[in-house]
């Protein structure tokens, strides 16, 4: 006899004090590194999620250095500042025309100039800029790269590495 199929359980949650936010037990399916520390009460514990994003991940896990990894962020900062990462909210002023002259619009002097960096940095890194936006400016993957591009998956991180270094360099951090 069979048993009845179910919903499929949970992995169980650290158990909690009262008052400690330990989050939803979808959270610990992910694997990410979650960190403890402690709340402004006393005995209460909160956690905070350490790996956001591609590169966070790859730091925690020692496959790219501190100095990789900041040239990474600031390529990341760049390029979010500059307002040429995909908008969440849509516009509610009336749409005139296309899409990119609304954009063009919309946008400051200091985002035109910040997305000229942009450009001029990817410029600079030649065949390297593929796997830089691949993975600090779309979140993806190294791997996912690679395997992409019919190459062997665990060269992706090589190449992230060979970009994270020649971008460090060029911003000599």
């Amino acid at each position: 006899m069979t048993r009845p199929r179910g919903r499929p359980s949970l992995p169980r949650r650290p158990a909690a004090r009262a008052g400690a936010d330990i989050g939803p037990p979808e959270r610990y399916r992910h694997g990410d590194i979650i960190q403890s520390e402690p709340g402004e009460e006393a005995g209460v514990q909160f956690r905070r999620v350490m790996t956001q994003n591609v590169l966070d991940r790859h730091l925690a896990r020692d496959q790219i250095g501190q100095r990789q990894f900041d040239a990474g962020m600031k390529l990341l900062r760049l390029w979010r500042a500059s307002g040429a990462s995909p908008r969440v909210i849509a516009s509610y002023g009336p749409r005139v025309h296309g899409p990119r002259i609304d954009g063009a619009r919309d946008m400051s002097e200091r985002q035109a100039v910040l997305r000229g960096s942009v450009t001029e940095v990817l410029r600079a890194m030649g065949p390297l800029s593929g796997i830089l936006v691949h993975v600090c400016l779309c979140d993806e993957a190294a791997r996912d790269w690679a395997k992409a591009r019919g190459h062997a998956p665990q060269g992706g991180i090589v190449v992230l590495r060979l970009a994270l270094d020649a971008l460090a360099d060029h911003w000599r951090l």
